[in-house]
């Protein structure tokens, strides 16, 4: 019997085959109905922390489910959210007290957005404007969209779009300098700590994200950190802000939040943008919503994965995969065609020569030929990237860790 084809996110479908069938995972293996066995090694598309299928979590979600599985949160109050709150806000950055729930990051950057502009213009009516960074990818909703950069991403709906100004990625002069003048009319600002992430993988130094924090802030404007892919220490500290010393006005999260288990996001906020919200009546009221906001069986699941995090110290795992990626690091540099390996906590990246961004097809070639290695990869186009979960032994780590080299070697010829 034929089955109905699935209509694939982020594809061509046109004459596309999918790479398998998954049937379970465990760890950090994924298991094909023919029998394969391959490495995650981007984490389900970044989400899964600590290793698919752990019987922590899995528990965590039958509990909850077999008691409360669904209730508005507008009108009730229920423990699971209650658990949630209380075991997530002391690791968050100071200055951040209250949550707001929903769906994925790509919400939670709406949250984000929508609760700086109406907090500000009840101020400050000058504050009009919307600041990003290019190169920046921060979901798929129109509001994430438009404080992402202009590209493939977007260019289907640019007349869509809300009015944003693109800084320089990692300058911070530049942002100094249009914070000197325009500042005063700046709702906020927008920004991966420490790396973009879809945008191929870019880093900036901590210092450079401090400066850009503090000319923001002391501007006046909000400083909206988005953590979807960085948080819950994929770069080796709890948040990619920790590296900088940021404290961020809004912190928006999901993916890793429930350890990849289940789909969820969150926007932590400070008392004084919570307080603004406070009124006689609804009209001064955040008024946004989503119908499965602080789902129970969710939030039990992050509870769940944050309790691993802690007991595992998740953080500091993928900083011990630096030390694996620092010793591979001169043999991706000495490659002719490679440039820029690169690394961050538990997250590698390198650059394939005179690539040509997100639609190569390089990378489509680099995928194939590490999957024959027994590794998934999904390039970003001409950027070749790792980030596995947290339950890799360094001695496995590295064995992928080569997999994508020779993978590489493969597809681009021999290094001497």
């Amino acid at each position: 019997m034929s089955r109905l084809p699935l209509w694939h996110p982020f594809t061509q479908l046109r004459g596309f085959s999918p790479l398998g069938r998954v049937v379970s995972a465990r760890g950090a293996t994924l298991r094909l109905d023919d029998g394969r066995e391959v490495l995650d090694g981007i984490s389900s598309w970044w989400v899964n922390l600590h290793g698919h299928s752990r019987p922590e979590i899995t528990a965590a979600i039958a509990a909850q489910s077999a008691t409360l599985d669904q209730v508005i949160l507008a009108d009730f109050a229920h423990p699971a959210a209650e658990a949630l709150q209380a075991a997530l806000l002391p690791h968050l950055p100071p200055g951040l007290s209250r949550l707001f729930f929903s769906d994925d990051g790509s919400t939670s950057v709406e949250v984000a957005l929508k609760m700086a502009h109406q907090h500000q213009r009840a101020r400050s009516p000058r504050r009009t404007r919307l600041m990003a960074f290019e190169g920046g990818y921060h979901g798929d909703t129109l509001g994430a969209m438009s404080v992402g950069d202009r590209d493939v991403f977007t260019a289907a709906f640019a007349d869509l779009l809300l009015p944003v100004e693109l800084l320089p990625w990692a300058d911070p002069e530049a942002v100094e300098r249009r914070m000197a003048e325009v500042g005063e009319e700046v709702v906020a600002v927008i920004v991966e700590p420490m790396l973009q992430c879809a945008g191929g993988m870019r880093l900036c130094s901590a210092e450079d994200l401090r400066r850009i924090g503090a000319a923001v802030q002391g501007a006046g404007a909000l400083l909206i950190a988005d953590e979807v892919a960085v948080g819950f220490g994929r770069t080796g500290r709890m948040w990619g802000s920790d590296h900088a010393g940021l404290r961020p006005d809004l912190l928006c999260m999901s993916k890793g939040l429930t350890g990849g288990s289940l789909p969820m996001g969150l926007t932590a906020t400070s008392e004084a943008i919570y307080a603004g919200f406070l009124g006689p009546d609804k009209r001064s009221a955040f008024l946004h919503a989503h119908s499965y906001t602080g789902n129970p069986i969710a939030a039990a699941a992050a509870v769940a994965s944050l309790r691993l995090l802690e007991a595992e110290d998740t953080p500091g795992l993928f900083a011990r995969y630096a030390e694996v990626y620092q010793a591979l690091l001169p043999r991706f540099a000495a490659h002719p065609r490679l440039r820029d390996p690169r690394y961050i906590g538990g997250i590698f990246a390198v650059n394939v020569e005179g690539g040509g961004g997100y639609l190569d097809p390089i990378g489509q070639r680099v995928q194939a030929a590490a999957l024959r290695r027994g590794v998934y990869l999904r390039p970003l186009g001409s950027v070749v990237y790792l980030m596995p979960p947290a339950c890799l032994s360094l001695e496995a780590l590295h064995e992928a860790v080569c997999a994508v080299y020779d993978a590489l070697v493969d597809v681009l010829g021999p290094g001497d």
